[in-house]
């Protein structure tokens, strides 16, 4: 969530590449991505739970699942970070990444967390800068308020998954 500190069109600009970094790198990884939102105090990119098949809490995550999910997880944050000299967006990402990081079938260390979570952003910050126009398209297409498929077929227009 973010803090009242800034003006709402400010805001607006940092909360749509936020989460169109969740979108886009959720696409990228291939976990379906069921809806979102912009609004203030409201912002979200939801995720389906066919790519894990189950709901997460209800069973541990593979390496491979925790490593997909985790890029997913940081990407907003990266994208702040990318393009601000604060991140504002991070406390929910970081709990999600934490929930994630503990649903592990390889009992994690904390050296190990953090590891992932620097590997994580680090990777979700490549991946948006070789994927920028894709970015900078579906966060037009979300300014619009544009369905999820039209989100995806901006994606798709923009360069796809390359």
């Amino acid at each position: 969530m973010y803090a009242n500190c800034c003006s709402a069109p400010f805001l607006l600009d940092r909360v749509l590449k936020h989460e169109a970094a969740h979108f886009l790198l959720g696409y990228l990884v291939g976990v379906p991505i069921t809806g979102y939102s912009v609004e203030l105090g409201r912002e979200h990119t939801e995720f389906a739970e066919a790519k894990i098949q189950q709901r997460i809490i209800e069973r541990q995550l593979t390496d491979e699942e925790i490593d997909s999910l985790a890029l997913v997880a940081v990407a907003g944050m990266a994208a702040e970070g990318r393009e601000y000299e604060e991140v504002m967006g991070q406390t929910a990402d970081l709990y999600d990444l934490q929930r994630l990081l503990l649903r592990s079938k390889t009992k994690l260390s904390d050296a190990q967390q953090q590891n992932i979570t620097r590997w994580a952003v680090w990777s979700a910050a490549g991946l948006l800068r070789s994927h920028a126009e894709e970015h900078k398209a579906l966060i037009e297409a979300m300014r619009r308020g544009a369905s999820v498929a039209e989100c995806v077929q901006v994606i798709e227009s923009a360069g796809g998954s390359k």
